[in-house]
């Protein structure tokens, strides 16, 4: 990068002598170009002046003063420096050359601090340079935002402020090497090692290379500390991608916050197409269809969830499982998704299958039996029916006309007794079972609608069917079988007293 400089030059003299360093006479200054005129404010580097004037007129513009150094006391720090005003050539030469050589040498040490600030600011890795007391010198972009401080504030600190490692009443401590350092110093060598650190982001697993800093003349004066995140490195590994990418079912990895890393085919084929899908978001969508299940050993929390899939319940079984560094440390979570819809369709079916009943659509006596059972020591009532003359219905207009009378019984008790759990435990005879003691003014406004329903089934005149119903109660003590037959029983009386 060549240095350009624009001077203006007032005294004749001296003009003439630098003018000589311009054009190709000036060519021994390669990486100098230095022009001479008046100043226009796109290019001012430099006046060489007696006019005291020009110094204010010009005042964030370097300047040399021709003159006595008296004259300009007043104006010491807007001076670049003093010369004589009467000397030989070959002195202001000499004078001229050591003024090129020190700009040459302020714009080199700018561009390197710009060279270098911009080089370590591209690496994502966090760079930081301190002297051998531990005090901290420059710092790139991603140390300032693992660490959550400013290169500003950083400057001339120790690793007690920087890292966050003393307490509050440790301020003497704030400049302590650590062990690592120690070795750097003493062995003048490179050396790596693992570590975890804690950062604005939570601990992270950093591989560190530590380098020492030694001048010209062979003396150590700073460390060079470069560290790379490891944290989540192992899970973007090109392996690791394929490995994922290849499992049928749909895997979801997360880093702590549970911002998305990586997603494999099935999960965005299934679940999202997104890269930046939101898992915690998407979660909370979804509605709990079973028991959570946490295993605190292993760090993993299993559920089963549903979400309205145009208009029908779509099922996920989601494991969560932490992933561990070296050192043990979670450092993001997989989540595994398994669709178990097609499994809760068929287990509904089968349930439907194994606890209703095939003709009416009411429960069976399997799951009234179950239901009675699985609410022991709750108080309930049992309402036990029977159909009467349904054998003579049978007999005279077939058994597709009973099997009529049936299913519509079955929907007439389910309008009279909708609070009740109604089942058909076998033939004519149908169950409802009620929660608590007998409402017996319901019960029997229920019973009294329920038989005109049935009734209004048959043509006036000709063969009809009855129900007799008993009320049994319990304190919920009594098991199901015992229940039943006491409601049995209890129908067969009111049977009984019905043909009396």
């Amino acid at each position: 990068m060549k240095v350009h400089i624009k001077i203006r030059i007032d005294d004749q003299a001296d003009a003439a002598i630098f003018r000589s360093y311009s054009g190709a006479a000036g060519k021994r200054h390669w990486d100098v170009q230095i022009e001479f005129g008046q100043l226009d404010k796109e290019w001012d580097s430099l006046i060489i002046t007696d006019k005291t004037e020009y110094l204010d007129k010009y005042a964030g513009i370097p300047a040399v003063y021709i003159g006595k150094s008296e004259d300009v006391e007043d104006r010491i720090d807007r001076i670049y420096d003093v010369w004589p005003k009467v000397e030989s050539e070959k002195s202001r030469r000499m004078r001229f050359e050591r003024l090129i050589a020190n700009l040459r040498n302020a714009n080199n040490a700018w561009l390197y601090r710009y060279l270098l600030s911009t080089l370590i600011d591209s690496d994502t890795d966090a760079v930081s340079f301190k002297d051998v007391s531990d005090r901290y010198v420059l710092v790139n972009n991603t140390f300032e935002h693992a660490y959550g401080k400013s290169r500003e504030d950083m400057y001339e600190r120790g690793s007690g402020y920087v890292l966050d490692t003393k307490g509050e009443s440790d301020a003497e401590n704030e400049y302590a090497l650590s062990e690592q350092d120690h070795n750097v110093i003493t062995n003048g060598q490179i050396i790596s090692y693992d570590e975890m650190s804690e950062t604005v982001t939570g601990q992270r697993h950093y591989r560190t290379r530590k380098s020492p800093l030694i001048d010209p003349s062979g003396e150590l004066f700073g460390i060079l500390t470069i560290s790379e995140d490891m944290t989540e490195k192992g899970l973007m590994s090109p392996e690791v991608a394929d490995f994922l990418e290849n499992l049928p079912f749909p895997i979801l990895v997360c880093d702590l916050s549970y911002k998305t890393i990586r997603m494999n085919y099935s999960f965005r084929n299934q679940v999202s197409g997104n890269a930046e899908f939101d898992f915690a978001s998407w979660k909370k969508g979804l509605k709990p269809a079973g028991e959570k299940k946490v295993n605190l050993e292993r760090k993993s929390v299993s559920q089963e969830f549903y979400i309205d899939y145009f208009g029908k319940p779509r099922f996920f079984y989601v494991s969560e499982h932490a992933i561990k560094d070296a050192f043990g440390n979670v450092t993001g979570y997989f989540i595994i998704l398994r669709d178990t819809t097609i499994e809760r369709t068929l287990e509904k079916s089968v349930l439907s299958a194994a606890n209703t009943d095939g003709l009416t659509g009411l429960y069976n006596k399997r799951y009234i039996v179950d239901h009675i059972n699985n609410n022991h020591g709750k108080p309930m009532t049992l309402l036990y029916m029977d159909l009467d003359n349904f054998k003579e219905i049978n007999n005279r207009f077939s058994r597709s006309r009973g099997d009529e009378v049936l299913i519509k019984t079955a929907k007439f008790i389910q309008e009279c007794f909708p609070r009740g759990i109604a089942a058909r435990p076998g033939g004519d005879e149908f169950a409802v079972v009620l929660d608590g003691y007998a409402d017996k003014a319901a019960i029997e406004a229920g019973c009294i609608l329920l038989e005109s329903k049935i009734q209004s089934v048959f043509r006036t005149g000709g063969p009809a069917a009855t129900i007799s119903i008993s009320v049994t109660e319990s304190d919920g003590t009594v098991d199901a079988d015992e229940l039943l037959l006491k409601g049995g029983k209890s129908m067969s009386a009111v049977k009984v007293n019905k043909r009396g």
